[in-house]
């Protein structure tokens, strides 16, 4: 019976499937929903510790390590006092005050 294949044609052949496999793209792991999950919540437990500050009046939102606040607060000095608790957390990027005195 003939030899349908020869050696250098299937090592040819497995190297390139191999080439193939690896040029695929893996799918992106899904580390910066949770991560954002786990610095919002870091951020709202640092509020809560903060003396005077109502955590209920500020809303905390994160994307991609950028933390968002916004809300009410009595005084700039309580907005001061958000912002740099959230900054404190490690692993926020930047903080984005959109906080308003009433």
């Amino acid at each position: 019976m003939k030899q349908l294949t020869s050696l250098p044609a299937v090592l040819s052949g497995l190297a390139l499937a191999a080439l193939v496999g690896c040029a695929t793209p893996e799918p992106a792991p899904v580390v910066a929903s949770t991560d954002d999950v786990t610095l919002t919540n870091n951020v709202r437990a640092a509020l809560a510790n903060q003396k005077g500050l109502n955590p209920g009046d500020v809303m905390v939102e994160t994307y991609s390590g950028e933390v968002r606040l916004s809300g009410f607060a009595p005084s700039q000095e309580e907005i001061d006092t958000a912002v740099a608790a959230a900054r404190s957390i490690t692993g926020v990027k930047v903080v984005r005050n959109d906080m308003q005195v009433k």
